[in-house]
């Protein structure tokens, strides 16, 4: 641990005797939990973001589980994305995907829908993609629209993607994410983590297309011009003056 650790128990005594400066010491307790629960998830993502800049370096599972002092198969098993679906971010209580708001929620919802009516057997991120434009008045869309990115070019993208795509037939009911999804869902996270908010909206969600890297949605963006660090500077500044969506 460095000597100039930004983290020290004293400000954490701190932080929380702040939430509640007239609270009792079961409520100061309650506060303690909550606080290093956000530091736990903090932390796990913390190391998460180094490992997937490790393995984008072009570092081996080995090397990394060595440098994490632990087996290459438990570094994969912590990397691996989570186990999610779309009814665990719209139905979400009592876990860190209780913090969509109601526009990121209704995205997912979208996605679904955008992956039934291509007949599509996963819930991509181009799907989730499409999604943001179903709620015109989130930061996401804004961004988009205002970069010249509308909702039926990439329809026709995303449609020309699954027509040159084997035939699955009907999409199966529930509509499972897929890998780079899942990938995505864990990003969403990291990004709302890693400009400090506490709750999940467009903008993290079109952040976590982006910073996945590597599916469709990504791949969309990026051959529009559009890439990450546009987008977070954005996500910035239109923050700087507007209320979570």
């Amino acid at each position: 641990m460095p000597e100039n650790e930004p983290i020290s128990l004293d400000n954490l005594i701190r932080t929380v005797h702040a939430l509640h400066p007239d609270g009792t010491a079961l409520e100061r307790l309650g506060d303690a939990v909550a606080v290093a629960a956000h530091l736990g998830e903090t932390a796990d993502h913390l190391v998460g973001h180094f490992v997937d800049q490790a393995r984008r370096s072009g570092a081996t599972w080995t090397s990394i589980g060595e440098s994490m002092g632990m087996t290459k198969q438990a570094a994969q098993q912590r990397s691996a994305p989570p186990s999610v679906d779309p009814s665990t971010l719209i139905d979400a209580t009592g876990s860190p995907y209780s913090r969509f708001t109601p526009r990121a929620r209704s995205v997912v919802v979208a996605a679904q829908d955008e992956a039934r009516e291509v007949g599509s057997p996963v819930i991509d991120t181009d799907h989730m993609l499409l999604g943001l434009f179903r709620e015109p008045e989130g930061i996401a869309a804004r961004l988009l629209l205002g970069r010249g990115i509308t909702q039926e070019a990439v329809t026709e993208e995303v449609v020309r993607r699954r027509i040159s795509a084997p035939d699955d037939g009907e999409s199966p009911d529930p509509i499972p994410f897929s890998p780079a999804a899942k990938k995505t869902v864990e990003m969403v996270l990291r990004e709302a983590l890693r400009l400090g908010h506490n709750y999940v909206g467009t903008e993290h969600i079109l952040l976590g297309i982006l910073a996945e890297g590597t599916g469709p949605g990504a791949i969309i963006l990026n051959e529009r011009g559009v890439d990450h660090a546009t987008i977070d500077a954005a996500v910035r500044e239109v923050l700087s003056a507007y209320t979570p969506d």
